[in-house]
């Protein structure tokens, strides 16, 4: 199975995502049905005595409605051909998600309606079913087909070396992106800070500032790389921050080649990991693929990519 081939949405595709509707309809027929005997507040929250908490009736429907719109559009989304390499997790997600706003809407409004006009509605086992349609993105994600990389069909052109020869290749990416969200961070940060300092205040106002102060240093460490290649393998370290975020010696490479690379395959733009591969990805554009002895993968955005990727075949060639 190729990635072009498995990246096209098949009948088996369409039936999942077609699946993450169902809790939508499911949601919008029962309102339809129970409307006219709803009260104006449902239960929320249910205490040793009985209900503690309402909400209005027109709030609860809204937010589960939402829930389930915006989980299947995103399950729809999936089915776009860059979207494959992550299209059965969105599934699993978005299908958890829906489930789980279905269920709580069954367990307030369906709580109220068996209980009958005027009674106190009593949570009984509902939470039963709220459990189990958390579970329901299993249904699209069982559905829907695996995703499988496909292999390179050219290995890069070897750098030639004489026997008592090594080579070394080295440079540094900026990500202006990462560098302004950074910036921006750091702002609000301050912005946030000086607020509180100057108001007296404290607790959550501070604890936000803070957390936008360590959101703004992992960006700044992004905003930044040093790559490199050598005797040592594959390195990729923070310019900033100098953290190594990625060692790859060559005894455990087994093949190198380049390809565009694509975010949503990825599974987005940042340091990202998935289920067999990672990958640093920094924009849309070129980059190296290195398929480790484990048949794991590792991926890095990088503007000219077949050097670097030659000399790391050729290499990790040479160690065997």
């Amino acid at each position: 199975m190729t990635s072009r081939s498995s990246g096209r949405a098949r009948a088996r595709d369409i039936l999942a995502a077609a699946t993450v509707w169902i809790p939508l309809a499911v949601v919008a027929a029962t309102w339809l049905v129970w409307r006219a005997e709803l009260p104006a507040d449902l239960p929320r929250q249910w205490g040793n005595d009985g209900v503690s908490s309402t909400w209005p009736t027109g709030v609860a429907i809204a937010l589960f409605s939402v829930v389930c719109l915006g989980s299947a559009v995103l399950a729809t989304f999936a089915l776009r051909e860059g979207a494959a390499p992550t299209r059965r997790k969105t599934f699993l997600w978005s299908g958890f998600a829906a489930g789980l706003a279905t269920g709580a809407w069954l367990m307030t409004a369906g709580s109220t309606i068996t209980a009958g006009p005027g009674a106190e509605p009593r949570v009984g086992a509902w939470p039963l079913l709220l459990m189990a349609l958390f579970g329901y993105g299993l249904i699209p994600f069982l559905l829907a087909h695996r995703w499988v990389a496909a292999e390179p069909e050219e290995r890069p052109v070897e750098v030639v070396l004489a026997p008592t020869e090594t080579g070394a290749w080295i440079t540094t990416v900026t990500v202006p992106l990462f560098a302004i969200a950074s910036l921006a961070s750091f702002a609000a940060a301050a912005t946030l800070l000086i607020v509180t300092g100057r108001d007296g205040r404290s607790g959550a106002d501070a604890f936000g500032g803070v957390v936008l102060l360590v959101l703004g240093v992992l960006l700044l460490g992004f905003a930044r790389l040093r790559i490199s290649v050598d005797w040592r393998g594959l390195k990729v370290v923070t310019w900033f921050l100098g953290i190594t975020l990625k060692t790859i010696p060559l005894t455990e490479i087994e093949s190198v080649h380049t390809d565009t690379l694509e975010p949503l395959q990825w599974g987005g733009w940042g340091y990202r990991f998935m289920p067999g591969r990672s990958a640093i990805i920094l924009r849309t554009g070129p980059g190296v693929i290195v398929t480790l002895t484990n048949g794991k993968q590792f991926a890095v955005s990088l503007n000219s990519p077949e050097i670097p990727a030659a000399l790391l075949s050729t290499l990790s060639t040479s160690t065997r």
